[in-house]
């Protein structure tokens, strides 16, 4: 999935902060699941958007639908992108995940 080393980057800098709260909050599994999910559902929003614009017979024609379906679809996109980092951040710095939380 990557070609970079731990040493090659800064766990602080490099991930966002969502990427760094869905390793906290899910296990690995958890996060695998939810990108399936996501990958899944990905072809079905396109597609609607896709639909949208071909019943659109101007270019404010539909206008709300395209905007919604549009938003729906980057939204997926950017979750599938925020997922993708917290797995990473499982295979790269395992310490900062889940499973490495100890209850004190």
């Amino acid at each position: 999935m990557y070609t970079y080393t731990r040493e090659q980057i800064n766990y602080d800098t490099w991930y966002s902060s969502w990427m760094k709260q869905l390793a906290l909050n899910y296990t690995l599994a958890e996060l695998e699941r939810k990108l399936t999910d996501n990958r899944k559902r990905v072809g079905g929003e396109a597609a609607s958007h896709l639909r949208a614009i071909e019943a659109s017979g101007s270019m404010s024609s539909q206008s709300q639908r395209k905007a919604q379906s549009r938003n729906v679809l980057v939204a997926t996109g950017d979750e599938m992108i925020a997922l993708n980092g917290a797995i990473e951040i499982y295979e790269l710095f395992p310490e900062h995940t889940k499973g490495a939380q100890v209850i004190s």
